[in-house]
């Protein structure tokens, strides 16, 4: 059968989805040059971290813990009260915390031309701020990753076979894996780095986060009339540039493999990564920020909302056999 056409693999259930815009320098300056203070004001005042959008409700070996307010972008920041989420407010560990409802979020496979696509529809979600993590979002190396069920994985090997243009097995010559141990020790994953072909994800094509932009429009504006922000709010976030897409001088891959986080099932785990080149952009909280590049920002019109990434189907494809191999190296709790 022709590549050339489009060949869907299949459609699966997301355990967990992370997009950590607030790792793009390249989104914090198109924010700062039109006027808005990120991550906050130099007097403090205002806090605006750019959000991650948050997808993590399946997969779960236990009950998931409420989420506490340290972590979240609670709904008074969008403009909603938490009853207009769905979320019950509670207490752990001494903290405001809230019970978010459960989040539903699939991926579609598709291959065509020796590339393997994932488009994400993401109908479930909250926002997070990065405020939890002890190193800056600009010096972080994975900004994007979702995860399913590892109980997929024989299937969608099996499904790819018939498009792997590969003579026999023997001639695969597998990578060998690389481990790594994240969150202090509570995930685990081996995985083999995998060329991106593509990959566009835009931040403004999530109508909270529009929402979001609104009321912290509206924060700036009470407190510093005088912002060439205020002139036109609405106007200038419309044309906001917020869309990040694959640039072939940023040192992009993907971590491709096999995971075990603490209280989770085992999964498949795609991990966006980028190593550079450094950036630098002017700060509001220093005048200098220095980071790594994520992609090219362009305009995005909010209509269409695809969210995707392409990947090089021959090296996800030995990735997830090399992996495989690995299951039983995976943590057991």
């Amino acid at each position: 059968m022709s590549q050339n056409i489009l060949i869907k693999i299949g459609k699966y259930l997301i355990d967990s989805l992370q997009i950590y815009f607030s790792a793009s320098l390249e989104l914090q300056e198109e924010l700062i040059k039109n006027g808005f203070y990120v991550p906050r004001s130099p007097d403090r005042k205002i806090k605006m971290p750019i959000p991650i959008i948050y997808s993590n409700f399946r997969g779960w070996l236990k009950t998931p813990e409420p989420i506490t307010i340290e972590r979240l972008i609670p709904p008074e920041e969008l403009g909603l009260k938490p009853d207009d989420l769905g979320w019950t407010r509670t207490v752990k560990d001494g903290k405001t915390a809230y019970l978010i409802p459960p989040e539903k979020a699939y991926v579609e496979v598709y291959v065509k031309n020796n590339t393997i696509s994932f488009d994400l529809n993401i109908l479930g979600y909250h926002l997070e701020r990065a405020s939890i993590r002890g190193i800056n979002p600009e010096k972080w190396t994975n900004w994007l990753m979702f995860y399913i069920d590892l109980k997929y994985i024989d299937e969608i090997i099996d499904a790819l076979k018939n498009y792997v243009n590969i003579n026999s097995q023997s001639q695969l010559n597998l990578p060998e894996p690389e481990k790594e141990i994240q969150q202090g020790g509570k995930e685990v994953t081996y995985y083999v780095k995998v060329p991106v072909r593509d990959f566009s994800v835009c931040m403004g094509c999530f109508d909270p986060v529009q929402k979001y932009l609104r009321k912290k429009a509206e924060e700036h504006c009470k407190l510093y009339p005088n912002l060439k922000l205020c002139e036109n709010p609405i106007d200038i976030i419309n044309k906001l540039r917020l869309r990040l897409e694959y640039d072939p001088s940023t040192e992009t891959f993907a971590k491709v493999g096999i995971a075990k986080i603490s209280g989770k099932r085992p999964q498949i785990m795609v991990k966006l990564a980028s190593m550079g080149p450094s950036i630098t952009i002017r700060g509001v909280a220093k005048s200098e920020i220095k980071g790594k590049a994520r992609g090219k920002l362009v305009y995005c019109g909010h209509k269409n909302r695809r969210q995707y990434i392409d990947l090089d189907l021959i090296s996800f494809y030995k990735a997830l056999l090399s992996t495989r191999d690995y299951v039983d190296k995976l943590p057991k709790e």
